[in-house]
């Protein structure tokens, strides 16, 4: 592996199997990431198991109220997370980004793409 970077949150389970080839790739996990026996992950690729915040306008604004100093102890809106699982034998291209999801035994995602 070489320049990978881990960002694991108190409740993120983050395994990899053995035989795996990482190269320039960000894996971020808040729930689940599980990454399967002989997987290569191309540069310059992130796997994320979250956003890390809201999508909805109104909700960012109150995101970025309770994260602000104005904030004073108000709760950060609920973030949805979804565990990506990817399967044995999965070669990931590079520049990709993962929307959280599940790539399968054998699959092959070209450059900047991942859609499951």
């Amino acid at each position: 592996m070489e320049s990978v970077h881990f960002a694991v949150g108190p409740e993120g389970r983050l395994s990899i199997g053995d035989f795996c080839y990482f190269n320039g790739t960000v894996l971020l996990c808040e729930l689940e990431v599980r990454i399967g026996n002989y997987v290569a992950i191309a540069w310059n690729t992130t796997i994320a198991d979250t956003d890390f915040h809201p999508i909805a306008p109104a909700e960012r604004v109150a995101d970025a109220v309770a994260c602000s100093p104005l904030g004073r102890g108000r709760p950060r809106p609920m973030v949805p997370r979804r565990p990506v699982i990817i399967e044995d034998d999965v070669w990931i291209g590079p520049a990709a980004h993962d929307p959280q999801g599940r790539a399968d035994r054998g699959r092959l995602e070209d450059r900047g793409r991942l859609g499951w």
